[in-house]
This record gives C-alpha cells, structure tokens and sequence, in this order.
C-alpha cells in the first residue's frame, strides 16, 4: 500500500496521523519541554502523600491517640504547605510570563526554573521542622512554576495545526504521569520504616531537574520566538532540530508559516498598539471573552476536585477507612493515566467542546453521588464512595482534565499568547491554592472531619461551572489561529463556532475580514505562500 504523500504547504486535518508519525522529533521535544508539568504532578502530591506516613506525621505532627501512628500532622500546617505550593507556583507563572519568556527565552527559562527548583528541594530534604519544609516547598514551587508555563507556549507556538490539540493534550498527561509515579513510588517506600520512607520521595525530585539541566544545553528554541526577534537564520536551525534535515519540503513549509503567523500576529500588535501593554490588552475588547475563556478550565479543574486530589487522595483514602490506601492509590492513577492517554486521540476526534460540557456535568453528577453517601455509614457506602472516585478520575481526565491546557493555548490571539498563558497558570495556581489550602480543613479529624461528604462542597461549585462552560466553552478543533480570531472578534457565539466556519469557508473560501483589528486580509492556510502587507485599519 503507498503510502500517503504530504503537502506540508497546506494544513490537512483529515491527515492529522499521517502527520504525526512524521513528527516524531517534534513529540520527543515536546516531551521534554513538559517535564515542568510532572515535576507539577509529583510535587503538589508530595505534602500529602508524605502525610499518610507515620514517620512523617512523627516528625512534623502532634499526639493525636486515635490516629493508628499516634500522631496527626494540625490542618493549619497541612493548609500552610499546600498554600505555599500553590503561592510559589503562581510568583514562577508571574515572572515567567511578564518577564522571563520575551526576555531571554523559552529555552533559557527551562534553565532558570531548574536551578530555582534544584534550591527549593535541597531546603525540604534539610528541613527538621515544618516551617523550613514550607520554606523549601515555595522555592520549590516557584522553580517548577516558570518550567510549567513554558510548555504550553513553546508547544503552542510551534506545532502543527493538525495535531494542536493532541500536543497541548501532554501537559496534563505529564502532570498525571507526575502523580502515577509518585503513587508507586510511595506504594514501594511505605514498606520502609522511619524517615527514608517520606525523604526517598523528596530526594527523588532532583531526577527531574537533573533531566532538564542536562538535555537543556540541546533544546531548541522556539523559532516562532526567534522569527519574532528578527533572527530567521537561527529559526531555520531550531527548525532542524526539531524536525531533521531529512524532508526539506516540511522545513520550508514550517518556515514560512510561522513567519505568516508572526506577521499576522504583529500585524495586529500594531493595529492595537494605541490600546496599552500587552498584559492590558488581554482584557480588552473581544479579547477580554478569550482570555476568560482561556482561564475557566484552569479554574474549573480546581473547583471540581483537581488540587484534592491531586494533593489529599491517598490520605483521604486512609481518613475514610479504607486500609489498603496506598495500593487503591497506585491503581486509581494507573486508570488516570490510561484515561489521560485516550484522551490524547478523543480531543482531535471528538472535539473539545464536546467533551468539555458533558464532562463537567458528569463529573458534578459523580460528586453528588459520593457526598450523598459519605452521609451513609456502611460498607456498601464504602465501595460506592470508591467507585465514584474511580469514575471521578475517569471523567476528569477524559474531558477537563486533559482538553482544558489545549483550550487555554487555542482561543488567545497570537500576541498575547504567553500574557493569556501566565494569566491561566495563576488562574489555576489562585485556585488550587483555594481548595489546596481549604480542603485540611474540610477532611481532617482535627477540622471539619467531612469525609466523603466533601463531595457535596465540590458538586455545589460544579452547577455554575456547568452553566458557563454551556455557554462559553467554544469548539476549536481545525480552526486555524486567523478563523479563531475572525470568529471571536465578529462576536460569534461560542456553541456555533464549526457552523459559522463551515459556512463562511463555502461562501468566502480563505477571505477572512477581522472588523477593528486587521481587514482586508487574504488568508488561505498555505504556509508555503507569503504574507502580503497588511494594511493598519484599527479604529
């Protein structure tokens, strides 16, 4: 069977994995930019899976005669670490996006983010009391926060549209990976006793940084950056690297696109250049509908559980009665991230929208579910309860979970891009701060002591985002970046974005007229094909 010929100089969604087997370089770099999301995943578990172990509650906790160690680790310091975490995450998301990303890079920050994490963690292994393990834990935080925002942007910048969604879909895959290996590990230390059960768990922190300093020096940067900054012959050779030398047709294509898209993107910087600063741009105008679009799922995640589970479950698991709670743990990850991984195929086959809206509904369903029988007191209750976690793990990373990092990088325009992308991680870091810093108090024996009667906290913040991802959550997939723009700044409503474009391509064909920003502009998706000027038409 021959096999199918590409035309790299047009964007072809019905050959999305012809064209990803072609791009098997560009997956390999995108694996590495996203390690900053799995030291994510690994770290915000740490605090609370640490707390499942006796050691660790000797150490940092207080007597406390009806826990079966004798000791309990008081909400406040529980609520302490994981706000510190969630704080640090959001000063790195600051910094990397106002200063850090234009300034020197999206290579270097990978650099700076590392180092930064490296401190944070040699200051929790030292710690002997907990503030100075808070300490490390918001050094830490800040490390791993400017490495996490890099890749969505990097990624964003420089894949091809066909395979956008799928791309975007490995950052919250590297979060769950982050999590799954922390699971195991800690399924495998809690058969140590005394402190090398919790410190292994630490200490195995430096292998991420160690893998980021290490291939740093070969990491390509992003020539959509490089273009951007009036540098194209050093492009072409980040183009090299990412793709290889051996399609010369795909290196030229790739060229000429992002060059379009910068040039489509300055064009219209320009266009709003009177209107202020970038960051002030994001909440102007129809930008204003993206930017709060882009930052609901990162939102959402948290209200619907994600920084509960992401930091409690396996503690919550032992709080609740179940005794194996460290093997429940490991599978419930392993589903999560086979769950993630399926997901990876249903944004692009799917859709996003289609999988946002059922999704969250779902998900505040199963919440309800399980707050009504954590009333209940029974065995039967029990495995209900652990049912519906299961199917919570599920359905998040089916839909949310995974396609709300895609959504977040599609909808913003162009040159505000990385401002869009640092207002969606400390969206996510506000609020998982929030519910990280909340959810000790709602659990713990010394605090509210809810049990699985969280769940009716958690389904009572899912009904109004079920209502605005209704309305809100638009469908993106095969858009292309200038159909975006056009769509949002024509005030199309978000359930009817794949119609409307659907009709304009049979009407207009390529022709796209972006009323206030850009006019009179020939687009026709041909990244082999130049750019003609563009002409200032703002008003």
């Amino acid at each position: 069977m021959a096999s199918t010929i590409i035309n790299w100089s047009e964007i072809q969604p019905h050959l999305k994995w012809q064209v990803l087997a072609k791009q098997k370089r560009f997956l390999a770099w995108a694996l590495y930019s996203s390690i900053g999301s799995m030291m994510l995943g690994f770290d915000f578990g740490i605090a609370g899976t640490c707390t499942a172990f006796p050691a660790f509650q000797q150490k940092f906790g207080i007597p406390f005669p009806s826990q079966p160690s004798g000791y309990l680790i008081p909400a406040h310091i529980q609520s302490g670490w994981s706000g510190a975490s969630s704080a640090g995450s959001i000063v790195g998301e600051i910094i990397v996006s106002i200063f850090l990303l234009d300034k020197i890079g999206r290579k270097h920050t990978i650099a700076v983010g590392g180092v930064i994490t490296a401190i944070g963690i040699a200051m929790q292994v030292a710690a002997h009391e907990w503030k100075l393990f808070l300490a490390g834990r918001l050094i830490n935080a800040i490390g791993f926060g400017v490495v996490f925002l890099e890749s969505p942007v990097w990624i964003g910048e420089n894949c091809r549209p066909e395979l956008r969604g799928f791309f975007l879909c490995i950052m919250n895959g590297s979060i769950v990976l982050g999590q799954f290996l922390l699971s195991c590990i800690s399924k495998g230390t809690s058969e140590i006793e005394g402190k090398w059960s919790y410190e292994i768990l630490i200490i195995l922190q430096f292998a991420f940084v160690a893998a980021l300093l290490v291939v740093y020096p070969f990491y390509p940067e992003s020539p959509y950056y490089l273009i951007k900054k009036g540098r194209p012959e050093q492009a072409r050779k980040a183009l090299d690297k990412i793709h290889g030398r051996d399609d010369l047709a795909l290196l030229e294509a790739e060229m000429a696109r992002l060059t379009e898209v910068v040039q489509f993107s300055e064009a219209i910087q320009e266009a709003a250049a009177t209107k202020g600063s970038l960051l002030r741009q994001c909440f102007q105008g129809s930008n204003l509908k993206r930017t709060l679009i882009a930052a609901l799922p990162a939102a959402g995640q948290q209200l619907i559980g994600a920084a509960f589970v992401l930091g409690y479950v396996t503690y919550f698991l032992s709080l609740i009665g179940v005794k194996q709670y460290f093997t429940v743990s490991v599978v419930l990850y392993v589903i999560m991230l086979v769950s993630n991984i399926s997901a990876f195929v249903g944004i692009e086959w799917i859709g996003r929208r289609a999988l946002l809206v059922p999704g969250i509904i779902a998900l505040t369903l199963i919440l309800l579910v399980m707050g009504i029988m954590g009333c209940l007191h029974s065995s039967g209750a029990l495995w209900v309860i652990i049912v519906c976690i299961f199917l919570w793990a599920i359905a998040y990373q089916l839909t949310i979970g995974a396609v709300g990092f895609a959504i977040g990088a599609e909808v913003s325009s162009p040159p505000l891009r990385s401002k869009v992308q640092g207002v969606v991680g400390i969206t996510q870091g506000v609020f998982g701060w929030l519910v990280g810093f909340v959810s000790p108090y709602m659990i713990n024996p010394d605090a509210g002591d809810l049990g699985a009667k969280v769940g009716f906290v958690f389904a009572g913040l899912g009904v109004p985002l079920c209502i605005l991802f209704y309305f809100l959550m638009p469908e993106t997939r095969g858009l292309s970046f200038e159909e975006i723009d056009y769509l949002f700044a024509n005030k199309t409503s978000c359930r009817r974005f794949q119609d409307t474009i659907k009709v304009h391509r049979a009407t207009y064909g390529d022709v796209l007229e972006i009323p206030g920003e850009v006019s009179g502009k020939h687009f026709d998706d041909k990244a082999a094909i130049g750019v003609e000027q563009v002409e200032d038409n703002s008003v």
